[in-house]
């Protein structure tokens, strides 16, 4: 299994499991594929329905779909283009940062090159290669594509002596108002606060708790922050999965 490692504004290391690349050409399969037929149907309208001028219209709106609907899609979806969204992987950059348009415009413009004019064969090749299975267009982007669910969590499903949401009595109510990246980012500071029990990760360990119990409206408990996080952690995984 190949991982990559994300490093989030808040200096939190994050290990994702990296796409696979047969997840990631079935995805631009998926993708072509829809652009293909949308760009048809709308092709042959044009041709047995509408006006000459109007089939102008058309067919310049169907190469316009065709060559920016993946770069839309992946800037307005979260890193995801449609073929994506359904495999569950995902457009990242490797700072944790949102995407922005420079980022997406980057991986379009080598997308050219990597996958139309050689066939997918030169995007194959650096993918391979590359340690953080990147392409061109994401060394030029600073970014990867990885697999939405942080391979954390399947660590989670074995905490111990688990119930169902229905049996179990949280101890702290709420907890579903944080986010999966705010528990990605609290079971990572618990992990290298168990690993080196520092000056610097006893702050993080601090600002982490507070935080959290701003969220939920409680007192920032005075002793042992450690077993309230992990506490935290498993109400989350009972309430949620």
């Amino acid at each position: 299994m190949n991982t990559v490692t994300i490093r989030t504004p808040q200096n939190v290391l994050i290990e994702y499991e990296a796409a696979t690349l047969m997840e990631r050409v079935i995805a631009q399969i998926i993708d072509t594929a829809l652009m293909g037929m949308l760009a048809f149907f709308l092709f042959m309208a044009g041709i047995t329905v509408f006006t000459s001028s109007i089939q102008t219209v058309l067919i310049v709106l169907v190469a316009l779909l065709f060559t920016f609907a993946t770069l839309l899609c992946e800037l307005y979806g979260d890193g995801m283009s449609i073929g994506k969204w359904l495999l569950k992987i995902q457009v990242k950059r490797l700072d944790g940062q949102e995407l922005k348009l420079n980022d997406v415009l980057s991986r379009w413009a080598f997308s050219f090159l990597e996958i139309y004019l050689t066939f997918g064969t030169l995007a194959v090749f650096m993918i391979q290669v590359s340690q953080k299975k990147q392409r061109m267009g994401d060394l030029v982007a600073t970014t990867t594509v990885i697999k939405r669910r942080a391979s954390y969590l399947v660590t989670l499903e074995n905490v111990k002596n688990r119930k169902s949401a229905e049996d179990y009595t949280p101890t702290y109510p709420g907890v579903e108002r944080l986010k999966e990246e705010q528990m990605l980012i609290l079971k990572s500071t618990l992990d290298r606060y168990e690993k080196y029990k520092n000056e610097g990760h006893q702050e993080a360990l601090l600002l982490l708790t507070k935080h959290v119990c701003q969220v939920l409206n409680i007192p920032v408990p005075k002793k042992n922050k450690a077993a309230f996080l992990k506490q935290i952690l498993k109400d989350y995984v009972i309430l949620t999965r």
